[in-house]
């Protein structure tokens, strides 16, 4: 199953093309926002790259947030386009599962941490693969009250909050590179693509966690 993996969610635009699992082509590069000029243009070299065209594809692999508002837009208007001109299904990815793949080999708990502005953050806790948690937004005085086990943090809000961070004896802050990665959002495409768990294209819209929609489990 060929995948045409994309994330727009950040500052990086993250694509990539895959063949049951195998990497045929990707692209990762800080374009600050530039995804509404920068997305076509690159899915199309992409794609000559390999040696196909869009029609080949057979599955969309979309990191549906949460992260830029505009970014994630730009990302479900691209993905909802092709699906109409071409029927291609699309999966759904959450941004924050992509995030925490980077980081499955460490023994700890694990929790992305993403700026969601107005002195909130984007959260959810992870062990390995296995997801702890529902998807969180809240401010840093409830996440924190929230670790209970040994954790590691990472991502856009550790520049704002990596202090407040350090108050928690059990927790551990990474600088590693967090930013989710399109060979990720394929690899967990794939997984849901052949489980047949595709998107209803007309009802696709980012995942930006507003308040209402936000239910919070302890770990």
């Amino acid at each position: 199953m060929k995948i045409l993996a994309i994330d727009t969610s950040t500052e990086y635009l993250s694509l990539a093309i895959a063949d049951n699992g195998r990497i045929l082509a990707r692209f990762h590069e800080k374009e600050d926002m530039k995804h509404s000029s920068l997305l076509v243009p690159t899915i199309d070299k992409l794609l000559k790259k390999c040696g196909l065209k869009l029609k080949d594809i057979n599955a969309i692999a979309l990191s549906i947030g949460p992260g830029s508002f505009t970014g994630l837009r730009i990302g479900v208007a691209t993905c909802k386009g092709i699906n109409l001109a071409l029927g291609i299904p699309i999966v759904a990815v959450p941004t924050l599962d992509a995030i925490a793949y980077n980081f499955i080999a460490s023994e700890r708990v694990l929790c992305p941490l993403i700026d969601a502005k107005k002195q909130k953050v984007y959260a959810c806790f992870y062990k390995g693969t296995e997801r702890l948690s529902d998807y969180m937004l809240l401010d840093m005085e409830g996440l924190l009250k929230k670790i209970d086990k040994p954790t590691l943090v990472f991502g856009s809000a550790i520049k704002i909050y990596g202090e407040r961070c350090k108050e928690n004896r059990l927790v551990r802050i990474s600088t590693k590179d967090w930013h989710p990665k399109a060979e990720i959002v394929a690899k967990l495409g794939l997984a849901k693509a052949l489980r047949r768990q595709f998107a209803n294209p007309y009802k696709l819209a980012p995942l930006y966690l507003h308040s209402k929609y936000c239910q919070v489990k302890k770990i």
